[in-house]
């Protein structure tokens, strides 16, 4: 994930290349250690072509992320580590992805983030705020009563 990232990202920079680099990332995810430590890097080596896109869907593999350890106040701490910070944005409504990444293109000599908040299984009465359906896939009957939900067909 963000380590990863980070060493592309300083890659580019080494070799000249003005492409940025782009890590997408969950909030359950910013629970482990090792995605600050590469926050505390990042902003230490002014990777200003580092974007990071952070999936705020309140859902883990285990749970609800704040039942297991709660991240949260996540724009504050990346500001606190250096990182220019954009959050709130609905990561539903295409213009504030834009609008979001975007921004993050304009971000210079520092790296950035963007929180998007969204609803894990959208759209799906039986899949919304559901952490059941995080790592797993829906069953023949739940897949056909999902894609009638959304309009779709099976």
């Amino acid at each position: 994930g963000l380590s990863v990232a980070i060493g592309a990202a300083q890659a580019k920079k080494l070799n000249q290349d003005p492409q940025r680099v782009y890590v997408l990332m969950g909030d359950g995810e910013q629970q482990e250690g090792q995605v600050w430590e590469a926050a505390m890097a990042a902003a230490y080596h002014r990777a200003g072509n580092l974007v990071g896109i952070i999936d705020r869907n309140r859902i883990q593999n285990d749970d609800f992320v704040e039942k297991q350890m709660d991240p949260m106040p996540l724009a504050e701490k990346y500001r606190a580590f250096g990182w220019a910070v954009r959050d709130g944005l609905d990561g539903h409504d295409f213009a504030q992805i834009e609008d979001g990444l975007s921004w993050a293109r304009d971000i210079k000599g520092q790296p950035a983030v963007v929180i998007f908040e969204t609803t894990k299984g959208k759209g799906v009465s039986f899949m919304e705020n559901n952490p059941g359906f995080h790592g797993a896939a829906p069953n023949a009957d739940q897949y056909a009563a999902a894609m009638r939900e959304l309009g779709a067909e099976a």
